[in-house]
């Protein structure tokens, strides 16, 4: 049989498959690799007693209910909830805004580009970010654009964010694609003042932000959280994500945005076009587990289960950076970020690790432009062992000093 030539549209003709998830593929199945890659939420955090006896309710009480077919904005009692949860406890107006229910914080992003970009059009991002959003503005014809990161500030140059707005006489850029709290892949969470100034200057040039938040909730530090950005917004000015991946089961996919409502009909528009409705039986299954369980208490659980395993990567990497590498300390959230001091050569570093069976996020895959952070890594803390981390974290220590004495030195 020949091979028969596909025309494929021109804005996925150019789209790879997900480097995040092609990189970590063979490390996932393989039993003998350590596994500090996926952002994957530990065995021990899903409350599986407790979702087994809510599942005989729900079957008892919604079967025909999560069988049929379903609102598309989500059931209202869910709906209800996350308004009565985010108003209480971020301070976030859901009079002005409404909640769509999605299948998983991905589809939400793909979603709100889906209304916003057309090709040509631009997304603005940090130069670090997660690869999934990258994916999704490429999909859409739209150009990605990475911000400098100001480490020491803890958040995106916001100077060089206004300079790039005011140049944009076109009005081209659409979108600011931020992940504020706990920042993916670099763990860090932007303070309040720099919040602030980033709404403002948006706000000044009607560019719309979507503030995703998939750790917000994993607070480990004992401080303050910080306001969402959202909770500044009486303009209609950003989009707020959350999403139970983190606090509940990925396997879930169950994500929500929080939207000025003249968004939210579109957004609900295009959810009617993809997908219809999110999975109904994990619905349910969410809104009666909020019902009928302290849901802040599996939080809390949630945050001493992975603060742990934070402090002993952090304690690790302390112990064995020695003069290779230099970390993140991030206050909650997922993943610490590690940069490899330049005299040590990533290739041969990350062969290294392949035989020390260690598995890591290269920089390259977490960043706007695929490249020019070849010296960095991600950690994830949240899935492996306390042994685990603690034997990863020699091995790659071990990797790094390896690489340092084989990179031949400049002349």
């Amino acid at each position: 049989m020949s091979e028969k030539r596909y025309e494929f549209a021109t804005r996925v003709a150019g789209l790879l498959p997900n480097p995040l998830r092609e990189q970590a593929k063979h490390v996932q199945e393989a039993d003998d690799y350590i596994k500090l890659t996926y952002g994957y939420p530990s065995n021990q955090a899903f409350p599986v007693e407790k979702l087994a006896k809510i599942s005989e309710k729900v079957y008892r009480d919604h079967a025909f209910d999560f069988m049929q077919y379903g609102e598309t904005e989500g059931i209202p009692r869910l709906r209800t909830q996350i308004k009565e949860r985010l108003a209480k406890y971020q301070s976030l107006d859901v009079e002005n805004n409404d909640v769509l229910i999605t299948s998983g914080s991905t589809q939400g992003m793909d979603l709100v580009f889906k209304i916003f970009v057309n090709e040509g059009d631009i997304v603005l991002t940090e130069e670090q970010t997660f690869v999934g959003a990258v994916n999704a503005i490429k999909s859409y014809g739209g150009t990605v654009q990475g911000l400098p990161f100001d480490f020491a500030a803890e958040s995106i140059d916001t100077s060089a964010l206004k300079a790039t707005l005011e140049a944009d006489t076109e009005h081209r850029i659409k979108v600011l694609y931020l992940i504020p709290t706990f920042q993916n892949p670099i763990g860090t969470s932007m303070p309040l003042e720099k919040r602030q100034e980033v709404y403002d200057i948006c706000q000044a040039h009607e560019v719309m932000i979507y503030e995703d938040d998939p750790y917000g909730d994993l607070l480990y530090a004992e401080k303050t959280a910080i306001p969402k950005i959202k909770s500044f917004d009486q303009t209609g000015n950003v989009i707020y994500a959350g999403s139970f991946s983190k606090i509940l089961a990925p396997g879930s996919r169950l994500g929500y945005l929080l939207a000025p409502k003249v968004v939210f009909e579109k957004l609900v528009l295009m959810k009617q076009v993809a997908d219809s409705f999110a999975n109904l039986y994990w619905q349910y299954l969410a809104s009666q587990l909020i019902d009928d369980y302290d849901f802040n208490e599996h939080i809390d659980y949630l945050r001493q289960l992975y603060k742990e395993k934070m402090d002993t990567m952090i304690s690790s990497l302390a112990q064995k950076s020695d003069d290779n590498m230099e970390f993140v300390v991030p206050d909650g959230g997922y993943f610490i970020s590690v940069k490899l001091n330049d005299d040590i050569a990533t290739k041969v570093f990350y062969e290294e690790l392949e035989q020390r069976h260690i598995g890591v996020i290269p920089g390259n895959i977490m960043s706007a432009a695929g490249s020019g952070y070849e010296q960095y890594f991600r950690l994830n803390f949240t899935l492996p062992t306390l042994s685990e981390i603690k034997t990863g974290i020699e091995r790659i220590s071990e990797a790094a000093a390896a690489a340092k004495q084989t990179k031949s030195p400049v002349i």
